[in-house]
């Protein structure tokens, strides 16, 4: 589903993917990333200069981050930005090894899925939680 922004409404996102799917459409170049808000997965299409900021920020999928939409005016004209803000970076203690990002994003996977059913207090299959959020997020 793709995600629209409400002016001046901060929206916090979880990232899905370590970095943006990139296109070109009828409307110019684009950023896809794979977000995560209140449990569903949604679609941001951000243009270059805000995929710039997100991607400056350091951020990696299972981080939080906080866009608003805010109105700037550019003399007579009033257009949209994003503001970005990283709400909350998951700690990478372990530093690559050898290049493999694919082993990182399987790590950190099987974190998350140790945490989702931490928090759940329910007994699931973590090892099912960890390949379904690898497929998502690769």
């Amino acid at each position: 589903m793709k995600l629209e922004l409400e002016l001046n409404q901060p929206t916090k996102l979880r990232l899905l993917k370590n970095k943006p799917y990139e296109g070109k459409s009828e409307f110019g170049i684009y950023h896809l990333f794979s977000v995560e808000r209140d449990g569903q997965e949604f679609a941001y299409f951000a243009s270059p200069e805000i995929s710039q900021k997100i991607q400056e920020l350091g951020v990696k999928a299972g981080d939080e981050i906080l866009l608003t939409k805010v109105a700037v005016s550019n003399g007579k004209k009033a257009k949209a930005d994003v503001l970005v803000e990283v709400v909350n970076n998951h700690v990478r203690t372990q530093a690559p090894v050898s290049g493999d990002s694919l082993k990182q994003i399987m790590e950190q996977c099987l974190k998350d899925s140790i945490e989702i059913t931490r928090s759940l207090q329910v007994p699931l299959d973590i090892q099912k939680i960890a390949s379904c959020l690898f497929i998502a997020r690769t």
